[in-house]
């Protein structure tokens, strides 16, 4: 009578020889969906978190693409954001505006590593549409559930505001006339 048994082997798994490479595969691929659900979750900090998501023109699924904390200054509009004040419209807004602007900076690269991980959207490389779900203490289920969708521009300062809307340097009609004035 034959019977199969696993013996204990030390330092390895407990698993036949063929099976060892996928074993350690799924363990890694374990460790990295508890670093993602960690990542996900506001510290003992108390900034915010800002879980990102990208979807294609199909516009019926949200893909996660990554996260990143806040600072001081995203907590405080989150802050104002949860609790439903006067000013918390405002303090949305300015929260979509500085997820769009942060996401702006390395459009490029992040398109890239999205496609990459998602091979489906490559077709959308150039129309995809970004979100995110804030995680925050004080913010209620809904608005922690919700995809926030962002719009990917950069953010000017106050005074290149006034010189592109008077003209002046940012690529303005009164930049180029400037430039063909001195030569």
């Amino acid at each position: 009578m034959r019977t199969n048994a696993i013996e204990m082997k030390k330092g390895k798994a407990n698993l036949p020889s063929h099976m060892r490479s996928q074993y350690k595969r799924s363990q890694e691929m374990e460790a990295y969906r508890k670093q993602m659900m960690e990542s996900q979750k506001m510290g003992a900090d108390g900034l915010p978190i800002f879980n990102l998501y990208v979807r294609g023109s199909a516009k019926n699924m949200w893909y996660p693409c990554g996260s990143f904390k806040g600072d001081e200054r995203s907590a405080a509009l989150c802050k104002s954001y949860a609790d439903d004040g006067l000013l918390s419209s405002i303090s949305k807004d300015q929260l979509d505006a500085g997820v769009g602007s942060s996401l702006a900076r390395d459009r490029v690269r992040l398109e890239e590593t999205i496609v990459r991980g998602y091979p489906q959207l490559r077709k959308d490389r150039n129309n995809l549409e970004y979100g995110y779900k804030l995680a925050y203490v004080g913010l209620d289920d809904e608005k922690a559930r919700r995809v926030n969708l962002v719009e990917l521009k950069e953010q000017k300062g106050f005074l290149e505001n006034i010189k592109s809307s008077l003209g002046f340097g940012g690529g303005g009609e009164g930049g180029k006339e400037e430039e063909n004035k001195k030569g």
